[in-house]
């Protein structure tokens, strides 16, 4: 079974940011995953932690969702990666540099002295690493989709959010009362036909 640097969480991240770049409006949790056919639960998880980096904001209300909280051009791939899969390296060195048939139990000052080349060798390749997804940023990855997809899959894309808006929104019938009328009153003259005097 293979492994890797970064997995689920940088892949549903990054995509919901570029769906979410492409919007005006808010988009709730729930449309981002069904729209994306991903885990709901987790994806929430996933933007609370975008949210405390700063990435997105979270709007409440029935419109309510999440956006982008800066421009797509400010937000660095790297920013992405820290925000839900912090603490991640490339390598992670066990110094058994320390360890051989030779020395006794106890390593020479010559086998330990400075880094770990083979640690240093790996570090340089992460830093190369980080720096390429710094200069890298949501902006970019929205024209290199961009690039890619078809008009028709736009249209289509925006025509399924706005009708999941509209959706939630949508006044529901038989839910809504003439106003400044009682409830017992709307119900004991639902056609609100005027009453015959009993005097």
């Amino acid at each position: 079974m293979s492994s890797s640097l970064h997995g689920a969480s940088a892949e549903y991240a990054l995509h919901s940011l570029l769906v979410l770049a492409a919007r005006s409006e808010p988009v709730s949790a729930r449309d981002l995953a069904r729209f994306q056919e991903l885990p709901e639960r987790f994806l929430a998880k996933l933007l609370t932690r975008l949210e405390k980096a700063g990435l997105v904001g979270a709007i409440e209300g029935v419109r309510g969702g999440y956006r982008l909280a800066r421009p797509p051009a400010q937000i660095t791939v790297q920013d992405v990666l820290e925000a839900v899969e912090p603490g991640r390296a490339l390598f992670e060195c066990a110094e058994i540099r320390r360890h051989c048939a030779l020395f006794g139990g106890e390593a020479p000052g010559w086998s330990v002295q400075g880094m770990c080349r083979i640690h240093l060798f790996m570090k340089e390749a992460e830093d190369a690493l980080r720096a390429f997804l710094a200069s890298k940023t949501v902006a970019d990855l929205g024209r290199e989709f961009g690039r890619k997809a078809p008009e028709q899959f736009v249209r289509e894309a925006e025509g399924w959010f706005q009708e999941r808006r509209l959706g939630r929104t949508a006044p529901r019938r038989g839910k809504r009362r003439a106003a400044g009328r009682p409830a017992t009153a709307a119900a004991a003259n639902p056609r609100g036909q005027p009453r015959e005097s009993r005097s």
